[in-house]
This record gives C-alpha cells, sequence and structure tokens, in this order.
C-alpha cells in the first residue's frame, strides 16, 4: 500500500548498493587494474592488450570444442569400432595437423618479420577459424565413407599451418608493444583471461546445444560455426591496430631481414635450439591434459550425464583459477626471475604425474581425473613465463620467426603427438599405470637441462 504521507523515510530515492555500483563503473576497472601495477589508460597498450587476449579466446574456443567433442567426432569420422583406435586415429590425425606447424611458422615467421606482425597475424587467425567451422558441414563416415576423414584431415592441416604464427606471433606482438618489460610475467599472466573466456564460451555453446538439439545426431556442429565469427572479430581487432614499435624501428633502419627463417638457421643455431627445447613443457602438460579429459570417459562407468556434470564444473573452476594463477606466477616471474620460476614448477609437474596417474586407475574416478586435469592446468601456468625468455632469445628481425619456429618444433615433436603416444601406451601397456607418466617425466626432463644451459649472452634484448 503506498504512504501518503510527505516523511523523509517514505519519499526518500531508492539507489543501487553502492558496490553495484562501483563495480560497473568502467572507470573504476581501470582504477583497481593500476593499484596492482598494470597502469593500464585506453590507449594504443592496451588496445593491443585486448586484441591478444581475444586472438587466445578465438583459438581456445576451437581447442577445446576439439577436446570436450573428440568421442563424438572421433565416431563420426573415423572407420575403427574399437572406442580406442578411433580417439586413436583422432589423435593422429591432430598429430599430422601439429607436424605441418613448423612449415607455418616458416611461411608467417617470413611474413611477420619481412611485411608486419599485424599482417601475418590478421592471416593466421582467419585461417584458424573459418576451417573449423568448416567441420560443422562435412558428412560423417557412414555417408561418404573415407572421404569424410580425409575432409578432416585437410581442415586440421590448414589449421596447422596458421597456428603455425598464431600463438608465438601473438606473443611477440604483445611484448614489443609493452613498454615496461620488467612486468612482462604479469601481462603474460593477463592474456590468459583470453584462454579462460574461450574455455567457457566453449563449455556454454556445449551445454545450450545440449539442452535445445539432438546433439548427437547433428546438434554437436552447431558449435563449430561461431568459430569464424569469433575468428573475425578478433582478426579486425588486430588489424585496426599498428605494428609494433620494434618493428617499424627496424622497417626505418632499413634491418629487415630479406630471409628470417634462412638468417635465423645460419646465424641463431643455439638460440633456436634452446627455444625448441624450453617450449618443451607447456606443449607437454596441455597434450597430457588432452589425454587425461578424453581417456577419463573410457576407463570409468558413470552415466554420460554424470560425466558432463562433473566436466563443466571443474572447468569454470579451473577457468576461474587459472587467470588468478597466470598473473600470481607472472607476478613471481618478474620478482625471482622466469627461468627459476619455470624450473620449480616443472620440477613440481614431474612429481605429480605418475602419482595422479595411479591413483586415477586405481580408483577410477572421473571426479578424481578432473581434478587432477585441474591441478595440472594451473602447475601448467608457472611455466607459462619461459616463453617470455624464448622472444628474448632472438633479435627484432628474427624474432617472429624464431619464437614462431621453435615453439611449433617443440609442439609438433611433442605436444601434438603427447595425446597419442599416451593413448598407445595406454593400450600397449594396460597393467603399468603410471608408463605415460614416464614419459612425461622425461619429456620434462629434457626441457629442464635446457633451460639450464641459458646464459646471459643469449639475451636479445634490443626492443
Amino acid at each position: 500500500m503506498q504512504c501518503s504521507c510527505r516523511c523523509a523515510y517514505h519519499n526518500k530515492k531508492v539507489n543501487p548498493t553502492p558496490w553495484v555500483t562501483a563495480l560497473l563503473d568502467p572507470k573504476n576497472w581501470i582504477k583497481w587494474a593500476n593499484i596492482y601495477e598494470l597502469n593500464l589508460v585506453y590507449n594504443q597498450q592496451t588496445r593491443v592488450l585486448i586484441s591478444t587476449i581475444l586472438c587466445r579466446v578465438a583459438i581456445w574456443y576451437d581447442h577445446m570444442l576439439f577436446i570436450d567433442l573428440v568421442n563424438i567426432i572421433s565416431r563420426e569420422f573415423c572407420s575403427a569400432k574399437d572406442v580406442y583406435y578411433n580417439i586413436l586415429q583422432l589423435f593422429g590425425i591432430a598429430g599430422l595437423g601439429a607436424m605441418v606447424r613448423p612449415l607455418g611458422a616458416s611461411i608467417f615467421g617470413h611474413i611477420g618479420d619481412r611485411y608486419g606482425r599485424r599482417v601475418a597475424l590478421t592471416i593466421a587467425i582467419l585461417l584458424t577459424s573459418i576451417p573449423s567451422s568448416l567441420v560443422a558441414f562435412i558428412p560423417g563416415y557412414s555417408r561418404v565413407g573415407v572421404a569424410s576423414t580425409m575432409l578432416l584431415l585437410a581442415i586440421h592441416l590448414t589449421q596447422g599451418i596458421a597456428l603455425g604464427a598464431e600463438q608465438g606471433g601473438s606473443s611477440v606482438y604483445l611484448i614489443e608493444h609493452l613498454p615496461n618489460k620488467k612486468k612482462l610475467g604479469m601481462f603474460f599472466g593477463v592474456i590468459s583471461f583470453g584462454r579462460s573466456i574461450g574455455v567457457l564460451l566453449s563449455v556454454a555453446m556445449v551445454v545450450i546445444c545440449k539442452k535445445i538439439t539432438d546433439f548427437n545426431a547433428w546438434g554437436w556442429r552447431i558449435p563449430f560455426t561461431f568459430s569464424a565469427v569469433l575468428g573475425l572479430i578478433s582478426a579486425y581487432s588486430i588489424y585496426t591496430l599498428g605494428e609494433t614499435p620494434a618493428y617499424e624501428e627496424n622497417r626505418k633502419q632499413r634491418s629487415l631481414s630479406n630471409l628470417p627463417v634462412i638468417e635465423l638457421i645460419k646465424h641463431h643455431k643455439r638460440a633456436l635450439t634452446l627455444a625448441i627445447l624450453i617450449s618443451v613443457p607447456v606443449n607437454v602438460a596441455v597434450g597430457f591434459t588432452i589425454f587425461l579429459r578424453t581417456i577419463a570417459k573410457e576407463i570409468v562407468s558413470v552415466e554420460t550425464y554424470v560425466t558432463t556434470y562433473i566436466n563443466e564444473i571443474v572447468l569454470i573452476i579451473t577457468s576461474v583459477l587459472m587467470p588468478i594463477s597466470s598473473i600470481a606466477f607472472g607476478m613471481l616471474a618478474d620478482k625471482v626471475g622466469k627461468e627459476r620460476t619455470a624450473i620449480l614448477f616443472i620440477v613440481i609437474t614431474m612429481v605429480l604425474c605418475c602419482p595422479m596417474l595411479s591413483i586415477a586407475y586405481h580408483y577410477k574416478s572421473y571426479l578424481i581425473i578432473m581434478l587432477s586435469v585441474m591441478v595440472l592446468s594451473i602447475v601448467e601456468r608457472g611455466i607459462n613465463p619461459i616463453g617470455i625468455v624464448a622472444s628474448e632469445l632472438f633479435p627484432t628481425n628474427v624474432r617472429f620467426s624464431g619464437v614462431s619456429l621453435s615453439r611449433n618444433i617443440s609442439y609438433a615433436l611433442h605436444g601434438g603427438f603427447t595425446p597419442m603416444i599416451c593413448t598407445w601406451f595406454t593400450i600397449t601397456f594396460p597393467q603399468i599405470n603410471f608408463a605415460t607418466g614416464l614419459y612425461i617425466i622425461f619429456c620434462l626432463l629434457v626441457s629442464l637441462m635446457a633451460i639450464l644451459q641459458i646464459k646471459p649472452r643469449d639475451k636479445n634484448f634490443d626492443w
């Protein structure tokens, strides 16, 4: 009932709670960022940061769709009747896509070092996202036979060539733009929000399509169509920005390399070798988590809705924790050194992987396996700052080629085939639960030795 009096109590305006107003005010976002020494203003550098995040969103949206739907995709496009061999075939296709990444890194490395980082990144983003959308339109194996498998392979090969530039190139683009090189670890942590947003978007699209479509029959195809939208937004945001100051300075001084890949191989063999080896841990860790997520549904006998429920909850928690841990570990790397931080978390990963596998196979609990994935994903964030060291090993005139080529040779040798190798170990040595873990430890040990070989004279701070 409306009060007819004119007292102050009944006629006062009802305003939103102050903390809600503060939270919704974009000016406060910048102010809070400045408290944590991000020093953000809406200028070119902030736009570069946002564009790099959008680039990571597009990459990880596609990546998570493949991981989440690997069982359906293997059933649709592969010929084997046994589920393990279907997954093995699909991981083999993904591995072949990884094998062409160094070729893509060479092509786009030449473009990035010769004609500009912006041009190379824009083309690479479009060649990653648009083919991903085409997966939605490939007919299944039951309709066209092996042609469907070959079409899927062609898409993965195209994406592999484009991905040869996208992740490494976006890192170079960000590093060369930022004025404060002493806080690169923290900024690398900030762009990991792109990974979390991409993962959450992927989960959201899959959940929505499961609710409103016949998902197993045709609804799984819909999320792939959204890849093109993300790719176009990301490509536009990169293309509308200028080139990096370091590249522009090189261009003005006419110091650009005519054949950057040839120059890289001729004059920077040590830097290239070190960069390849130190890139192994991140690639292997990502490949190992893909294996765990995929194989979990096969070694655990639970209802599909239970695995979906657990999967979504763990993914959301991981997506929230990963950027926070990335920023924290990045700040630690800025304080104590990127190499020391990476060594610490490589050792932690080596200690964890075998016990996690043994526990997962012993208890056959989907929740335990997914919690293991969450822990490994967070620990892997501590290794991530080593990517900055890879950028420091190369001069500006070959940096795009050096970072892209080293990262993708490492991915081709380790990351791309890690899920396939782990699956092979599971099939071949079913009684040895930790056999896969021994392979992971070997890869990490090789990388650890390489990090210890990096000397101050190996660094190039010409930005």
